[in-house]
């Protein structure tokens, strides 16, 4: 008995933790969405009000990533960049209109929306490590939901064993009835 109130002390610890690492993983999964509409509303900003400008494609490089060595010209000075090209990989020697960030000349969008550099890739392991966690503290929040489910109906089973167990043991000393003695008692003349 001590070993099962140990067990469930230790459930009231880990229930917060459990409801606590759901929320964590939940915020770590929605991380890299937050991350991809931030990206995307920084695109859009420097369309807006970044300097146009004419990138040459140097190389195209497919290793893990395929990426675009990109070149150009900023400020009197020629600037080198990478782009991730997930959908759009354009050859070596090709052109590409990018928009540049006055106020920092390696930071520019292309026209097809892809930002400089790779963004994203630490989001995007973080919302990876949050499904993992939240996956499995809702399986371990559901899985003890599901064990005290059973052990209530154990508790009641037990209980209702118990209570037939007294019923029995009531009604055999209630009744006291002995069996006639089949021994003949003798008659008195």
């Amino acid at each position: 008995m001590a070993a099962v109130q140990i067990l469930r002390s230790w459930w009231r610890v880990r229930y917060p933790v459990y409801v606590l690492g759901l929320a964590v993983g939940l915020v770590m999964l929605w991380l890299p969405f937050k991350t991809f509409q931030d990206h995307d509303a920084w695109a859009s900003r420097l369309r807006v009000d970044g300097v146009p400008a004419q990138a040459v494609v140097d190389e195209l490089v497919h290793k893990r990533r395929s990426t675009m060595h990109l070149r150009y010209e900023f400020a009197d000075a020629q600037r080198q960049a990478e782009v991730g090209c997930l959908e759009v990989c354009r050859p070596a020697g090709s052109g590409v209109r990018i928009w540049v960030n006055p106020n920092d000349p390696g930071d520019f969008v292309t026209d097809f929306g892809v930002l400089s550099g790779h963004r994203g890739r630490l989001q995007g392991v973080v919302g990876a490590a949050g499904l993992v966690l939240s996956g499995w503290m809702a399986l371990a929040v559901i899985a003890r939901g599901y064990q005290r489910r059973r052990d209530r109906r154990r508790r009641d089973w037990q209980r209702q064993q118990q209570d037939q167990r007294q019923r029995q043991f009531a009604n055999a000393r209630a009744g006291r009835k002995r069996k006639p003695s089949r021994r003949r008692t003798p008659s008195i003349k």
